[in-house]
């Protein structure tokens, strides 16, 4: 067995008042790499609509099929992506996933597991469409950003299909 598949419930509880505790998260997101293009007033705001997950060595994070419709931002550690048992790449600190489900809810098209204790921030659709609704300028903001992403991968996939493609 690989592990258990985390749940929200397996989540870090923070102690402290809410406003407390968001800034905590505001300050983990702001070292990654993903959070440079964001403001720190909008950095702390986007972590009022996340919930971190703390995922042991070997715990699935996320199952091909699954259809929860939430993106992933990994602040600390690694997950290898798995697909049909083999592992196609490992992500790291400020690497996300889910960035399709997130948008067309459609099943996780590999698994994740955690490769070490990982800490990831997850983004749910309802709390997508909640953050765009209480600031529409920061929910495009972080639209865009997820669509460079989506765009950044196509483009890569592409580029190993016309090399593949190129071997035969």
């Amino acid at each position: 067995m690989i592990g258990k598949s985390v749940k929200p419930n397996d989540r870090q509880n923070a102690a402290g008042p809410p406003q407390e505790k968001y800034a905590r998260y505001a300050h983990v997101l702001q070292k990654t790499k993903w959070a440079r293009e964001f403001s720190w007033e909008h950095t702390k705001k986007i972590c009022l609509y996340i919930e971190p997950v703390i995922a042991k060595p070997g715990a699935i994070v996320f199952k091909e099929g699954d259809t929860d419709k939430s993106l992933g931002i990994i602040v600390k550690g690694a997950i290898d992506i798995i697909k049909e048992n083999t592992r196609v790449t490992t992500l790291t600190s400020s690497q996300t996933f889910g960035e399709m489900a997130l948008i067309d809810g459609e099943p996780r098209s590999a698994s994740g597991i955690a490769v070490k204790e990982t800490v990831i921030f997850f983004m749910t659709q309802d709390n997508l469409i909640r953050l765009t609704q209480d600031d529409p300028q920061l929910g495009v903001q972080l639209l865009w950003k997820i669509s460079k992403l989506i765009s950044q991968r196509l483009r890569q996939t592409t580029g190993m299909l016309v090399d593949y493609m190129g071997e035969y």
